[in-house]
């Protein structure tokens, strides 16, 4: 899969990482905790339906990327701050490919978005975090606000499925208006091989973006049809996708239909 990207070829595959020997540094991100508190006062994140987190066991938490992806912090932090507990978050192959930034993101909590990792830590109790959109969703074109590009994304319902886990979705509304989409850089798909990598050309306030409201809206527990000895099945791994999926997009359509405003939420 990965290794098809020409610019993959230029290192080594990231290693696979163990539960028994996990990088999680809680000291560092209690370090930078405090910074990414002071940056959430921006975009003033508020959830709905926290109460649907487990306090322990296993869960595939499965949202929606903002703009750029940098989101995902606020996520991870209203989550620890809500339960306690902090998700790994699977992250695109190519954030591990540099031996330092590896190093920084799997301190953090990040893994390398295979299978194998996210099966590994849910089997080990962990909420585990995946965005299907990924580099599609997190490089939107305008055209793509507050739609789901999951349409090749099946394997996070495999994983599920596998591990006998729920799934939990959270739908970020505002995080798509945090700037403007004005064209996209073509070159950059093509040297990292694959056009979802066509970074756009964004506009905010500046280079910042905007300061709008950011409101995630999480579910409760979605369990799959079937199991491990079900993954095989083509046609059932397709409803259980096709469920989650309309499910994702029904949230987004009815916070979308609640926002006031894209200031103040």
């Amino acid at each position: 899969m990965f290794e098809d990207y020409p610019f993959s070829k230029l290192f080594k595959a990231s290693p696979d990482v163990y539960p028994d020997k996990d990088p999680l540094d809680m000291d560092l991100l209690m370090k930078l905790r405090p910074v990414a508190k002071f940056l959430s006062y921006y975009f003033r994140p508020t959830f709905i339906g926290l109460e649907n987190l487990p306090l322990q066991g296993p869960a595939l938490l499965v949202g929606n990327h903002g703009i750029i992806g940098f989101d995902a912090v606020f996520v991870f932090l209203g989550i620890y701050d809500a339960i306690g507990r902090m998700p790994r978050g699977l992250g695109d192959y190519h954030l591990f490919l540099d031996p330092v930034l590896r190093k920084f993101f799997t301190r953090l909590g990040g893994l390398s978005g295979t299978q194998e990792n996210a099966i590994r830590f849910l089997e080990a109790g962990n909420l585990v975090n995946v965005y299907p959109g990924g580099a599609r969703d997190a490089w939107k074109g305008h055209e793509g606000r507050y739609k789901l590009h999951w349409e090749k994304s099946f394997g996070f319902i495999e994983v599920a499925m596998k591990t006998n886990v729920p799934i939990i979705l959270h739908m970020g509304i505002g995080t798509d208006d945090t700037y403007r989409i004005l064209g996209r850089m073509p070159l950059i798909g093509r040297i990292l091989g694959h056009s979802k990598y066509e970074i756009p050309l964004w506009f905010g306030w500046g280079p910042l973006p905007r300061p709008v409201k950011f409101c995630y809206y999480i579910s409760p527990l979605i369990h799959l049809e079937g199991g491990p000895e079900d993954v095989s099945d083509r046609s059932m791994v397709e409803r259980n996708h096709q469920m989650v999926w309309d499910i994702g997009r029904q949230m987004l359509e009815e916070g979308l239909e609640r926002r006031k405003s894209v200031w103040f939420g």
